[in-house]
């Protein structure tokens, strides 16, 4: 595995200032990929999305409702082997944030209350929230952190103790005055704001647009990420030049090549 480097928010301030020098490669959709989770593991990855329903009192993962097996549950796709990856480490990358974004399609209520019972039985792996929040976060907290999106019960997540999940916002959301642990990311759908797709240059007046959304967003003590967006080398670097947080991406390969190169690291 190409460790890619994560970011993390400092528990001080709702404002703080996000370390937005390291990015974080997000696999979007990832368990459309041959090997769920471990896929982007090799590659690098440090967030992944899974999109889950609740059937028959289970959290099962797919893209739509009528492709949902048993066997392929947020437990047996994530949460176990996310538990087996972090046990095996040693050195200091098993104290850095590891983000599991879980986008609800059924019912926001139903799936999330089955949601909490769940991550409950992973107390070793996923980074409690603590209400209100501490002075401080402890350095040996458990390394994931779950961000909710999609069908968002946001008071029911706002008032869960202990709070195992935080909400995905959108650009909206961007002046919102709920903290940055309980709204550590703002996620937005690319198409519906700029008009540039990675084609030719990347028109001033949206290259402005967008680094006032991630000053807007850091000033929150948030991360960024937009979805819609092309697998493409040009599009890529100008999220990276703009210091957009999270850089969305189906091919995993590509954008860890793209990073590494970036970084100066041989692949």
């Amino acid at each position: 595995m190409v460790a890619l480097g994560t970011a993390t928010l400092s528990a001080n301030s709702s404002c703080a200032q996000v370390p937005s020098s390291v990015p974080i490669a997000h696999a979007h959709n990832d368990y459309e990929h041959a090997s769920p989770l471990h896929d982007a593991l090799h590659a690098g990855f440090t967030s992944v999305e899974a999109d889950v329903y609740l059937v028959d009192d289970k959290l099962l993962v797919a893209h739509e409702r009528r492709h949902t097996t048993a066997d392929r549950s947020l437990e047996s796709l994530y949460l176990n082997p996310l538990r087996q990856h972090f046990s095996k480490r040693t050195d200091d990358s098993t104290h850095k944030t590891f983000w599991l974004m879980i986008d609800i399609k059924s019912d926001a209520v139903a799936t999330h209350q089955k949601l909490q019972s769940v991550l409950k039985k992973y107390p070793d792996l996923i980074a409690t929230r603590q209400v209100p929040r501490p002075q401080r976060l402890n350095p040996q907290s458990p390394p994931v952190r779950v961000v909710i999106s999609g069908n968002r019960a946001k008071q029911q997540i706002l008032q869960s103790q202990p709070r195992l999940s935080g909400i995905d916002g959108r650009l909206s959301d961007l002046q919102s005055e709920l903290s940055s642990e309980a709204m550590p990311w703002i996620s937005d759908n690319w198409r519906s704001h700029f008009r540039w797709r990675g084609q030719n240059e990347f028109p001033e007046q949206e290259r402005r647009k967008l680094h006032q959304y991630v000053k807007q967003a850091h000033d929150k003590g948030r991360l960024l990420r937009f979805w819609a967006t092309p697998d493409l080398p040009a599009f890529w670097d100008v999220l990276l030049d703009a210091q957009v947080d999270l850089i969305n991406a189906d091919d995993l390969l590509g954008l860890q090549s793209h990073l590494q190169k970036r970084s100066g690291r041989p692949n």
